[in-house]
């Protein structure tokens, strides 16, 4: 029973996170043309830390799918492969170095999720299926680096609350 329980608060925990990550990346963001400003990937990232890579990639990629079509966008694979490798790298980097200080831990999984996901992903993904020449997605670059100490800053102070920790156990 007790294990019942647990699934179901752990289900209701990542359809919460993906339904946050989809108000903060369609509905709270601010865009300047080609380049997005959202905090989208937080709740992949904290679902990522708290829960699993797995889940943390699961969260991402719902909430993608979930997101475009309700932006009447057509859903692409690897633009979803990209949003859910956000959750997936943070996660399997989050898991392999423990012992690790919170603030490095935070840091290392959480840049690296962006570099994989938004910068090598999305880009390679802009570039084959949308025709944007390289030039132009290297500006990507520096959005994708402010936006991932601006989400190491927040899931640190998250991860420092503990009834945001008691979540996952």
């Amino acid at each position: 029973m007790n294990h019942s329980r647990n699934s179901v608060r752990k289900l209701t925990m990542l359809a919460l996170l993906t339904a946050m990550s989809i108000v903060f990346a369609r509905v709270l963001s601010i865009s300047t043309g080609f380049v997005r400003f959202n905090l989208g990937s937080l709740p992949t990232l904290l679902a990522a830390v708290l829960f699993g890579p797995v889940e943390g990639f699961a969260v991402g990629a719902v909430a993608d799918m979930i997101g475009g079509t309700l932006s009447g966008y057509a859903i692409n694979p690897l633009i979803t492969l990209g949003a859910g490798s956000i959750g997936l790298t943070a996660g399997l980097l989050w898991r392999a170095l423990p012992n690790l200080r919170l603030g490095l831990r935070t840091q290392i999984s959480v840049f690296a999720g962006h570099a994989v996901g938004s910068i090598v992903i999305n880009s390679l993904a802009l570039h084959l299926f949308y025709n944007y020449p390289w030039s132009v997605l290297v500006t990507r670059i520096p959005n994708a680096l402010v936006l991932a100490a601006v989400n190491t800053v927040l899931v640190r102070l998250l991860l420092e609350n503990k009834t945001i920790r008691g979540i996952a156990q």
